[in-house]
């Protein structure tokens, strides 16, 4: 069992900017790392596990505007995002019916809409 805690924050509270950018950042990291992974899968045709990202993206403006802690559970997220579409993939094999179409690759944050999960 997991415990969460959520905390609704009104967007007029003081501290409401500081987390909006900060999640702003970690969008900007999510689509940066996405981007090495989809340009490896589709180019090379292989896929790169969490510790290929994490050395690519390590040195990298968007990895280092976050603490080490955030942008380490962003890049897990994008790797557990990549294996649910692995997953996804492999079912649709066995059995397309289950499915409306073929899965598709993890997708993008929108460029200035988008936020990311802070965790």
């Amino acid at each position: 069992m997991q415990l969460v805690e959520q905390h609704v924050i009104d967007t007029a509270a003081p501290r409401c900017a500081g987390i909006d950018a900060a999640a702003f950042a970690a969008k900007n990291l999510y689509n940066a790392a996405l981007y090495e992974s989809r340009q490896t899968y589709i180019f090379a045709g292989r896929y790169l596990s969490n510790k290929e990202v994490y050395h690519r993206m390590k040195h990298t403006d968007a990895y280092r505007a976050l603490p080490c802690k955030v942008s380490n559970d962003i890049l897990r997220q994008l790797d557990k995002n990549w294996r649910a579409f692995f997953a996804a993939l492999d079912a649709w094999k066995e059995d397309p019916s289950k499915f409306v179409g073929r899965p598709k690759l993890p997708k993008y944050r929108h460029k200035t809409k988008g936020r990311f999960l802070l965790t």
